[in-house]
C-alpha cells in the first residue's frame, strides 16, 4: 500500500481552505486530470456535509473511474474520503486544518492500494509527483479565491 502525507503552512484562513477542499464539484476546475465528477448524493446538515461521487481521472494512459464518501465536518477543520468502489483494493485520504498565527496549518494524507499491479506499480512510481501537483493545484486555487491572511492578525 503507498502512503504519503504533506504538512503545509499556508496564509489563508483554516475556514477558506475548508471550502476549497471540501468544495468537490469543483475539483474538475483545478485539478487537472479529473476529467469528469459527479456527485450521486448529498447530505447537509450545519456542521457537516457528506456526499458520495463519482470521479473519472486520466493520467500518463490510464483512466479509472471510482467512487468515493467526502465526510466534511466544519467545526473540526476536518475532511475523511473513503472508498465505495473502484479499482483500488483500498483508498482513503484525509485534511486536518488548523489555525495558526500566519494563515493555516493543513496535513494531508492518502493512502491507495490498486488491485491492479500495472496501476499499483506506475502509481508508486509517480506518488510524489501526483500529490505534489494536486498540493499544487489546490495552493493555486486558493490563492485565485481567497486574500492572504497578513502575518500577525488574527485569522
Amino acid at each position: 500500500m503507498s502512503t504519503h502525507r504533506e504538512i503545509l503552512q499556508l496564509p489563508y484562513r483554516p475556514e477558506d481552505l475548508f471550502e476549497l477542499a471540501s468544495d468537490v464539484r469543483r475539483y474538475p476546475d483545478f485539478i487537472t486530470w479529473i476529467q469528469s465528477l459527479k456527485v450521486m448524493s448529498e447530505q447537509e446538515e450545519p456542521d457537516r456535509l457528506r456526499c458520495r461521487a463519482e470521479v473519472t481521472v486520466g493520467f500518463k494512459g490510464f483512466r479509472e473511474t471510482f467512487v468515493s464518501d467526502v465526510d466534511a465536518r466544519r467545526s473540526a477543520l476536518s475532511i475523511d474520503v473513503s472508498l465505495v468502489r473502484g479499482p483500488f483494493r483500498k483508498l482513503s485520504n484525509t485534511w486536518r486544518i488548523s489555525p495558526t498565527e500566519a494563515g493555516a496549518r493543513v496535513e494531508f494524507a492518502i493512502q491507495f492500494e490498486f488491485r491492479n499491479f500495472v496501476l499499483q506499480a506506475v502509481a508508486d512510481t509517480n506518488k510524489a509527483f501526483a500529490v505534489k501537483r494536486v498540493i499544487d493545484a489546490f495552493i493555486t486555487e486558493a490563492g485565485r479565491r481567497y486574500t492572504k491572511v497578513e502575518p500577525g492578525r488574527s485569522v
